[in-house]
């Protein structure tokens, strides 16, 4: 979802990025941004990453914390990382 959001082109002020979505999405992703003036996808995009890094943050603390249950706890952290750092990866 974030990288959808990422890959908006919704015209902003007086400028008409080039599309790169389908049509249809762009639509609904150009009306969105026109009822939040162009404030709705970088606030969702904020608070998917905000909530992302509480959970890698998350799981830290606790395979510090509790450390009998380190190899079920590292493998979701892996997860969370290389999810957030491969951009061919969809999340």
């Amino acid at each position: 979802m974030m990288d959808l959001l990422n890959q908006d082109r919704s015209p902003l002020c007086n400028t008409r990025p080039q599309t790169i979505l389908d049509p249809t999405i762009q639509r609904h992703l150009t009306h969105f941004s026109l009822i939040t003036h162009g404030f709705g996808s970088p606030a969702i995009v904020a608070a998917l990453t905000a909530f992302q890094n509480y959970l890698t943050e998350s799981v830290k603390y606790l395979e510090k914390n509790y450390p009998s249950t380190n190899s079920s706890l590292s493998a979701t952290a892996q997860q969370l990382d290389s999810k957030s750092k491969d951009p061919d990866i969809k999340k």
